[in-house]
């Protein structure tokens, strides 16, 4: 009985045994197989991973502001074991190169933009929104004068870098001498300019760049139209009606106006222009790089009249046909944070565009002339239209003509009502 039950099993382990053997057809894939068969997943290679996490940043800065970009780039790098090349485009390339890229695909992934360009891109299709690879808070977090240039059709598509407001710089003691503060209306302007050629002064009472479409800009704002208001400011890009009647107290300003550009002089030519003028108004980097004793850096806080100053800045952003969205979105996120952006102020005088770092007990070093309306946006309405590079182009070559005196005052105001964004 107990052989016959081993005879049993071992039967019953046989057929076990020959069921679970590959037999030569269970071996065989048809190519009806192969159709229907998904291919597995191979799992890339370690170098394919770093060719994936590769980007290209373009950007255009002078050498010294490059040199630290770059430090910060290096430390990204070794931290986060990714390549970035960076490349520092040619001063006198523009960006009419850089459009021809987008539209031929082979554009960076991250490129630096002065504000000005951002919306002009965007509306081009040429740009990715903040959203899609930014995962940091923008709104309420970053200067409004800066954010509102990075807006267009309900999106933002750049992240703020830095802050380069334009400011007065002003011999506080030699407008005592004449008997005046510095003006705050256009009728104290007026004063001022009929003071000024009363008191039998040298030409140079007024310093600006001629090819400065933003310097221009801003003095036009602050001479200002009288009962111009704040609404009315905020509603036209140039507020035209406003610059064309600023164009008479303007033309009563020109015999007393210096050109303090950089067209064909050298930096010392300049400097000694910059001393000998009574008034300037240029970027606030400029003011910082330059040492002007006795004079006093004002940004003036808008008044009722709308009257403000340009805010220049610049931003990351990333082009659309980017493939690597996320590498770029986390590296701009390191370029730009608190610590990095106190550090870009201290090594390039660019002021930052995070708020916070206005709020802390220790500004580190930032400007005692900055106000709460330049921090909190407070009346400063920044014009903002995909046009807004060539309209700025057009206001630079048609005031240089009327500063120079090639045109006069009513062919100049006539070129400014022309002007549509």
């Amino acid at each position: 009985m107990k052989r016959r039950n081993h005879w049993v099993l071992f039967a019953l382990l046989l057929l076990a045994l020959i069921n679970l053997s590959p037999t030569e057809k269970s071996t065989m894939v048809g190519p009806k197989d192969q159709d229907r068969t998904t291919e597995p997943v191979i799992p890339p290679s370690q170098e394919k991973v770093r060719d994936n996490g590769r980007i290209k940043v373009a950007v255009r800065l002078p050498e010294s502001e490059f040199n630290e970009l770059k430090a910060m780039n290096e430390a990204f790098m070794k931290e986060h074991s990714t390549e970035v090349e960076l490349v520092n485009v040619p001063a006198g390339e523009d960006y009419g190169s850089l459009q021809q890229q987008f539209e031929l695909g082979v554009s960076p992934d991250v490129v630096l933009l002065d504000n000005v360009w951002v919306r002009r891109y965007a509306a081009g299709g040429f740009l990715l929104p903040t959203e899609s690879y930014y995962s940091g808070s923008l709104t309420g977090e970053v200067l409004s004068a800066s954010l509102a240039q990075d807006e267009w059709n309900g999106y933002v598509w750049g992240v703020p870098l830095d802050a380069d407001p334009y400011v007065w710089v002003y011999d506080a003691e030699a407008l005592k001498e004449i008997g005046h503060a510095f003006p705050s209306t256009s009728e104290e302007w007026h004063t001022l300019i009929e003071a000024w050629n009363e008191f039998n002064s040298p030409a140079n009472f007024l310093g600006l760049d001629y090819n400065d479409p933003y310097a221009v800009m801003s003095l036009l704002w602050q001479l200002g139209a009288k009962g111009q208001g704040k609404q009315e400011a905020a509603e036209s890009i140039f507020n035209k009606k406003g610059l064309t009647e600023a164009v008479p107290l303007l033309e009563q300003l020109q015999p007393y106006m210096i050109n303090i550009g950089n067209d064909e002089s050298n930096d010392q030519w300049i400097g000694g222009n910059r001393q000998d003028a009574l008034i300037m108004l240029i970027p606030s980097t400029e003011a910082m790089k330059h040492p002007y004793r006795g004079k006093k850096v004002f940004f003036p806080e808008p008044s009722e009249s709308g009257n403000k100053m340009w805010i220049a800045g610049r931003s990351f952003v990333v082009t659309a046909r980017s493939t690597n969205r996320d590498t770029a979105g986390l590296w701009i996120s390191a370029m730009t944070t608190q610590i990095q952006q106190r550090q870009w102020h201290e090594k390039t005088g660019h002021l930052p565009a995070i708020k916070t770092l206005y709020y802390q007990t220790m500004r580190s070093g930032l400007p005692d002339w900055i106000t709460a309306s330049f921090v909190k946006g407070q009346g400063i309405t920044q014009p903002v239209t995909a046009k807004l590079p060539e309209l700025m182009q057009q206001l630079q070559e048609n005031s240089w003509s009327f500063l120079h005196g090639d045109i006069p005052a009513k062919q100049y105001g006539k070129q400014l009502d022309e002007l549509n964004p």
